[in-house]
């Protein structure tokens, strides 16, 4: 086997080895990062999310842990306490292991005073 054949195989070998992503993250981090640069992008990247998260589940999937509650922050930040909510009971229904903080987000909503959505 010459030494080119053998590197070749050696590549083959060790990018089938790679694991196939387990969740499917639709560029969460760059957009992430957008709206982090650019508050006045949230709408955008709100928009964004809530698309992503209606493909995952005509696909029957759920999305990545913690996004449900990043979608639910940003609801929050922007007013709507209701919706905030609904996105927090969906991951702490996807994610058990997120339950004692979701719930605790939960609580927090409904004692808080009701505040105005900011501009």
């Amino acid at each position: 086997m010459t030494r080119a054949a053998l590197i070749l195989l050696v590549a083959t070998l060790l990018v089938a080895c790679v694991p196939p992503r387990k969740y499917d993250w639709n560029n969460y981090d760059a957009s992430l990062y957008q709206y982090y640069k650019d508050p006045t992008s949230g709408e955008k990247f709100r928009v964004g999310m809530e698309a992503h998260f209606k493909q995952l589940e005509a696909k029957g999937q759920k999305p990545a842990p913690g996004l449900y509650a990043e979608l639910g922050t940003l609801y929050l930040e922007g007013g709507d306490r209701a919706t905030a909510a609904t996105y927090y009971a969906k991951e702490r229904d996807a994610w058990p292991e997120s339950r004692y903080l979701m719930d605790t987000m939960l609580q927090s909503l409904e004692k808080s005073p009701k505040e105005r959505p900011r501009k």
